[in-house]
């Protein structure tokens, strides 16, 4: 049985490194490092005419420009739709129509959560609403286009593959 022995804050920043020291279930210890992080939606989003809305940014763990479904905290108190219809919103000027909870998603080494929705009947409603550390381009993509992307194992673009295959068996495409 995992026994957590104790915690403590290695950095501060935009995400905090924790050091967790756990003994294991052979008795011996070892020390892990986490990402303390807040969690956060991804909105597989699909206009009216069946296109995927993806975003495209630079990101600075691979120092290079990444596409994926919108993503963005869940704010304090607010509920994962709440926050997916003011993501999608700000990032890309779209409004869904339905929103659908999908999955929630855990990772090994963060404390973040992530809450996986569908969002069908977008329209675009307005312009882009972005932080000032975004800089983000709307990729529309026809669904055929889109499931070759989602497939291609040449593509190391596509980052939210995991909730592409979700919305289409959902959505039965």
């Amino acid at each position: 049985m995992w026994q957590k022995i104790k915690e403590e804050v290695g950095y501060k920043g935009w995400r905090d490194m924790l050091r967790r020291t756990f003994r294991m279930p052979n008795g011996e210890t070892a020390d892990f490092d986490i990402v303390r992080n807040g969690n956060f939606v991804t909105i597989a989003a699909f206009t009216k005419n069946k296109e995927a809305i993806l975003v495209k940014q630079f990101r600075p763990g691979p120092e290079m420009e990444l596409l994926s479904f919108p993503e963005g905290y869940i704010d304090q108190k607010e509920l994962p739709e709440t926050a997916a219809r003011r993501e999608l919103e700000e990032e890309t000027g779209y409004r869904a129509g339905k929103i659908v909870f999908q999955k929630i998603f855990h990772r090994a080494y963060s404390t973040e959560t992530r809450f996986c929705l569908l969002a069908t009947d977008c329209e675009k409603i307005t312009t882009q609403n972005l932080d000032n550390t975004e800089f983000i381009e709307v990729k529309l993509y026809p669904l055929p286009e889109f499931k070759k992307l989602l497939a291609d194992p040449d593509n190391q673009q596509l980052t939210t593959v995991d909730s592409g295959y979700l919305a289409l068996n959902y959505l039965n495409w």
